[in-house]
């Protein structure tokens, strides 16, 4: 994929890339910094995970959850 193109995905879909994690013997992986501050999770909070197409990996603050839901709502309305 050319650069202009995940250029535009990435305006397009709000995505934002933060780098790479290890997974450890246990399964863990530690949410970068940058993702903890920009989205306010901190510890004790409760996160959702959810995978799509069996390739990718995405949580959500379950405090978000009804947000995310109405988001989901309108844009399968398009």
């Amino acid at each position: 994929m050319d650069s202009q193109k995940c250029s535009e995905i990435t305006q397009e879909c709000d995505v934002k890339m933060y780098g790479s994690v290890t997974v450890g013997t246990k399964g863990q992986v530690v949410i970068p910094k940058d993702i903890r501050e920009d989205l306010d999770i901190n510890p004790g909070d409760t996160l959702v995970v959810l995978t799509k197409h069996g390739k990718a990996i995405g949580m959500i603050k379950t405090d978000d959850m009804e947000v995310f839901m109405e988001y989901m709502k309108k844009e399968m309305g398009k």
